[in-house]
């Protein structure tokens, strides 16, 4: 016999209440549009609200290809910390008292924060 494990993304509640209430048609359409941009139903975003939990935005595109950015950013600076961290202590010294090296570093590292700042701009927007 087969062991039932909890799936999350399986479960379901029987919902057996229902509720009303009345609404204007500009509501109406509030309430939809935010249902709608939280990835809701209608009935799903009220209960939210309700209860008193907030539901939260949908990432949009922008935002998502920001958040992308920013994990690809913190890969790089991974593989130069394990670059780094590789070498022995005397060429990392040598490394970094050869200006030619360090030029390179602080451009690299300024591209870095140049695309830091316009990620932040794109997600607070």
């Amino acid at each position: 016999m087969k062991k039932k494990y909890f799936d999350p993304n399986n479960f379901k509640v029987n919902m057996t209440c229902r509720m009303a209430f009345r609404a204007t048609q500009q509501d109406r359409i509030t309430i939809q549009a935010k249902a709608q941009a939280c990835g809701k139903s209608v009935s799903e975003y009220i209960r939210c609200c309700a209860i008193g939990h907030k539901p939260k935005l949908r990432m949009t595109r922008s935002q998502a290809q920001a958040y992308i950015s920013i994990s690809e950013a913190r890969g790089d600076l991974i593989h130069i910390k394990n670059a780094l961290k590789a070498m022995p202590q005397e060429e990392r010294l040598r490394c970094f008292a050869d200006p030619y090296f360090m030029r390179k570093w602080i451009s690299g590292a300024n591209k870095l924060i140049k695309r830091w700042r316009e990620i932040e701009r794109t997600l607070t927007e």
